[in-house]
């Protein structure tokens, strides 16, 4: 990845050199918690909710399957509120990608959904990244389980791309660079910036080694695209081909 990692702009010095004056630089300053919270807001809801459902009601070793689909749609519900709520962000997913840029997004999901199905049990599990519930949807009954696929589809497909584009790759891959973060331009990546939020990414999720990987694809794909919406795109694709693939297999360890 050949991430720029401090431009100049050209204009600048010329004027320097032409006027022999420095021109003085507008004063900077952190962003403010209003600027931050609706980024962090939905995001945080969302794995804090999470980690509640590891309270709820067990059948044997998973999940009870009356319990688990309610706390996932009320998740669901609650974290799409909060999305609409702090809506201003989504101002950062234009403009929208080129036709080349979406099919760079296509591929990358693709590629994204690859590395989390062929790296499994090929790199060390850590423990205090902690495990997923492994909720197997079989055990719902028949009638209730096309509404939790539908549910949980949404989730993954609709909802998740969007908070975590924005939190990672719209607000702390920009914060890392410079702490007003606006006024970095969306696709501007450092390798500071895609190291970072790739380890924290990583760090995020039991699946830490295809995690790290995707942290650093989907960096690569920003930079590329100057498109967060191109992230967000192939953050869908990622999920939706690994959500059928649980589906269709039974593998139920990766929701």
């Amino acid at each position: 990845m050949s991430f720029n990692l401090d431009p100049v702009s050209p204009g600048h010095a010329m004027a320097g050199e032409a006027t022999g004056v420095e021109t003085p630089s507008p004063p900077r300053r952190e962003a403010q918690t209003a600027d931050i919270l609706p980024y962090v807001v939905p995001m945080f809801a969302y794995v804090a909710l999470g980690g509640l459902e590891g309270y709820l009601p067990r059948v044997g070793s998973q999940p009870s399957p009356t319990w688990y689909p309610i706390a996932y749609a009320t998740r669901v519900a609650i974290v799409t509120a909060l999305a609409w709520r702090y809506r201003e962000t989504w101002k950062d997913l234009r403009p929208v990608p080129t036709l080349l840029g979406l099919v760079l997004a296509t591929a990358t999901g693709l590629l994204v959904t690859g590395l989390w199905v062929g790296l499994e049990g090929h790199y060390p599990s850590l423990p205090f990244l902690g495990k997923r519930a492994e909720f197997d949807a079989s055990e719902i009954s028949h009638g209730a389980r096309p509404v939790f696929y539908a549910t949980r589809m949404i989730g993954l497909v609709l909802l998740v791309p969007l908070i975590e584009e924005l939190f990672w790759r719209s607000f702390l891959i920009r914060w890392i660079i410079d702490a007003d973060f606006r006024q970095v331009p969306i696709g501007r990546v450092t390798w500071i910036s895609a190291g970072v939020t790739s380890l924290l990414f990583a760090a995020a999720h039991p699946e830490w080694l295809p995690a790290l990987l995707t942290g650093l694809l989907w960096a690569w794909l920003l930079h590329q695209t100057r498109s967060l919406s191109a992230c967000v795109i192939s953050h869908a694709v990622a999920n939706l081909a690994l959500g059928l693939y649980v589906i269709v297999t039974g593998d139920w360890k990766f929701w």
